[in-house]
């Protein structure tokens, strides 16, 4: 008996339809997964293999990017001696800070010594590389100093300072010049103040110093404030109307006192007075000088006025030394006898 099996065309396209979209659902999500699992795979080696690349704890750190090791290093390491800078800026803030409060510091030096201070990194190239890394077509590094490392070019400023210190203050404990010992003294308080600025930055960094300059300074110190408090400066005055003026104002820039040389620097003053007839009628002017000596004569500096103050009238030559009398305070030799007289005058310290 044969058996007879039948079965619908529309049943048969139905059924091959749905095992078509089967397996395409099925080959989609296969592949997506597979996908999935592999960046997952290759971000996780990634994350694997890229280095540790922090530096220790209190440790300067630069990073760079080129397009070759040796370019990359570069901006690595003007990377880290910028973050040392930008401690040391903040140190230099707090310093200022500091003297503003007590009021004993002139802060011009303070900003002046900042390039000083700034420019003694010079062992950059000393860094340790924590990471070389090819990154694409660039390359990728990392660099890492310790305070400690950092400080070595401070140290060597410091030494240098140290050295320069030493013969400052030999001139200014032998010389007697005034204007040489005064020269040497400021030398010696600035290149003090630099010293203990780098001190400072060393304090803050916790890096011992084996350097010091108390001993120098306090000795030179020492000794310019007993030259200070010996030497006074004494006015002899020629005795007319333009020597009272003059005295009256330089007085009040430099302390003197009206008596015999007894010690220090004597001022001697001249002043010639002239009247003659002008274009302007009658002109009288004086023609000062002054000679800066010591006590037994010694000299050492002429001051004479550039300009003379002048005064004038029309008739009358009463007037025309009214005028001048008027004038004489606004000469210009006032400012540049000032500027000298005080290059030889000893500036006082507490």
């Amino acid at each position: 008996m044969a058996l007879r099996f039948s079965i619908s065309p529309f049943s048969t396209i139905e059924e091959h339809t749905m095992r078509n979209k089967f397996s395409k659902i099925a080959f989609v999500a296969g592949f997506s997964l597979a996908l999935a699992f592999t960046l997952n795979s290759c971000a996780s080696t990634a994350r694997q293999e890229e280095p540790v690349a922090e530096c220790l704890s209190g440790e300067f750190r630069g990073f760079g990017v080129g397009e070759n090791e040796n370019e990359a290093l570069v901006e690595a390491r003007s990377a880290l001696a910028g973050q040392v800078s930008s401690s040391i800026n903040v140190t230099i803030k707090r310093i200022v800070s500091q003297q503003t409060s007590n009021g004993k510091e002139d802060l011009n030096t303070v900003y002046d010594s900042r390039a000083t201070i700034e420019s003694s990194l010079s062992n950059a190239h000393d860094a340790r590389i924590v990471r070389n890394k090819r990154n694409g077509n660039k390359i990728n590094i990392v660099v890492c100093m310790t305070k400690a490392d950092a400080a070595k070019g401070f140290l060597e400023r410091q030494r240098l300072l140290l050295d320069s210190l030493g013969l400052s203050s030999d001139i200014a404990l032998s010389t007697e010049h005034p204007k040489h010992k005064n020269e040497a003294w400021r030398k010696t308080q600035m290149l003090y103040n630099d010293f203990m600025r780098i001190q400072r930055l060393l304090d803050g960094w916790e890096v011992k110093s084996p350097y010091s300059a108390e001993e120098i300074y306090s000795k030179t110190r020492e000794d310019y404030k007993n030259y200070c408090q010996s030497v006074k400066v004494f006015w002899q005055d020629a005795g007319n109307e333009c020597s009272k003026a003059v005295f009256a104002i330089l007085s009040k820039k430099i302390k003197m006192e009206k008596s015999q040389c007894s010690g220090g620097l004597n001022l001697n003053f001249n002043c010639s007075e002239k009247c003659k007839p002008s274009s302007f009628g009658i002109e009288c002017s004086y023609e000062p000088s002054l000679s800066i000596e010591s006590c037994d004569g010694e000299s050492y500096s002429l001051l004479k006025a550039q300009t003379p103050a002048a005064g004038s009238d029309m008739y009358s030559e009463a007037k025309a030394k009214e005028n001048l009398a008027e004038n004489l305070p606004k000469a210009t030799f006032f400012a540049e006898w000032e500027i000298e007289t005080k290059k030889l005058v000893p500036q006082c310290v507490d």
